[in-house]
């Protein structure tokens, strides 16, 4: 008896042993960068001179030139607290991309700032913002590492926001390290050297408008700071050609709009939109094409698990979400446009499977939308009895009515 308990304490040891070896796996562990595929500004130096500068940079305090080190050229600030600024018109979902490297002597810190207009009115380039994004680079001590800290600010609280704290992440000093940025619906990822450190819900209060960096250090270092800095190559800053919607799959929505972007309500000015058509089928068969402006609605995630077509929204999120579409509505009721509604059967182990996956999730989320009380029960059963097998439903936000629609058409704004 005394033989089998010892057995029993020493496999349940073994199990526990085993269990604290465990690895837990989410998106820090999995996660990878998706650079933007549209190019907005990219800078390679190398056929930049030594000791030259790039044309399009505004140096708002100290100076700077491209200089090589490590068999590469790099901006080179050659004061301390140099200030550089770009202007440059950023789109909803955007990927920011660069190179550092951290002089171990006092400190070096590279700040990186994304601004809006009124930020810029504020205070131009101040030492710490006002901006949306606020982000260091720097290098520490006991032991020896090199960190980032991240700060976002929030509209709501109208204050910056703590995402990444100095010492959470430590990072193998005296070597480049690559950091990039990753906005797309909604949501802000911060990636260092292919590892993401944050994840955080991200919606500047207007447009993005200007990227800027601020080297700095510890003072008091003998050294001057040009032989001490922070250093900065490879910048890419891109946006995405492919509707950040089309990320979580199973359904698409978009607001159409008649008319330019230009001429679109100020409550979508931060919006992704797109150049569009849409082919309509009223039942009975008749035909009619409109033109316009789509814009992009974001969802909280797939509400179709794989090859089902009842709809799974629940939750906050999803709440949110609902609350947000019936204010929205009532504008484009306002404008004369409407609801587009596109289900997407990728997941289908066939093209007729696709298919009829994409026409029933589009009718199940029209429904289920009609049940929150955007649109109407009675006026989409004619779509269900008349179904066409159009993959996709037009809700006219007028009179609550809707269309078949047999072609559509989005073209990315240049």
């Amino acid at each position: 008896m005394k033989h089998d308990r010892l057995i029993c304490l020493l496999l349940l040891g073994w199990l526990l042993a085993g269990y604290g070896y465990a690895q837990i796996r989410g998106g820090a562990e999995t996660a990878q960068f998706e650079p933007g595929d549209h190019v907005l500004y990219q800078e390679d130096l190398s056929g930049t001179p030594i000791g030259a500068q790039v044309e399009g940079w505004e140096i708002v305090r100290g100076s700077y030139e491209v200089a090589e080190f490590l068999d590469k050229r790099w901006f080179r600030p050659l004061e301390r607290d140099t200030r550089m600024l770009r202007p440059l018109p950023f789109p909803q979902d955007f990927s920011v991309e660069f190179t550092t490297y951290l002089s171990a002597e006092a400190g070096a810190r590279l700040k990186v700032f994304l601004y809006t207009a009124r930020d810029l009115e504020r205070e131009r380039m101040g030492p710490d913002g006002p901006a949306q994004v606020y982000l260091i680079v720097g290098r520490g001590y006991h032991p020896d590492h090199d960190f980032v800290h991240l700060r976002v600010y929030d509209p709501a609280q109208r204050r910056y926001q703590d995402v990444v704290s100095p010492g959470s992440y430590k990072f193998t000093p005296n070597q480049p390290h690559q950091v990039a940025l990753q906005v797309r619906g909604g949501q802000l990822q911060l990636f260092v050297d292919g590892t993401r450190v944050a994840l955080t819900p991200f919606r500047p209060e207007a447009p993005l408008v200007a990227i800027g960096f601020i080297f700095d250090a510890g003072s008091g270092h003998e050294l001057p700071y040009k032989d001490r800095p922070a250093l900065v190559d490879g910048l890419r800053i891109a946006g995405y050609s492919r509707p950040v919607g089309r990320a979580t799959g199973g359904v698409f929505l978009y607001w159409a709009l008649p008319g330019a972007q230009q001429d679109q309500p100020q409550l979508f000015a931060q919006s992704q939109t797109f150049n569009g058509s849409w082919g309509l089928e009223s039942v009975g068969g008749e035909r009619r094409t409109l033109e316009g402006t789509f814009v992009v609605i974001d969802l909280p995630a797939n509400p179709f698990a794989p090859g089902e077509v009842r709809v799974r929204a629940g939750g906050q999120a999803w709440n949110d979400f609902v609350q947000r579409l019936k204010q929205e509505l009532e504008v484009v009721r306002q404008q004369g446009g409407g609801l587009v509604i596109v289900g997407d059967g990728g997941d289908g182990r066939t093209e007729r499977e696709r298919r009829l996956l994409a026409n029933q999730r589009a009718l199940a989320f029209a429904a289920w939308l009609a049940q929150q009380g955007i649109g109407n029960p009675q006026h989409l059963l004619s779509i269900v009895v008349e179904n066409s097998g159009y993959e996709s439903i037009y809700f006219i936000a007028e009179n609550g009515g809707y269309e078949s629609i047999y072609s559509l058409r989005l073209e990315r704004k240049q």
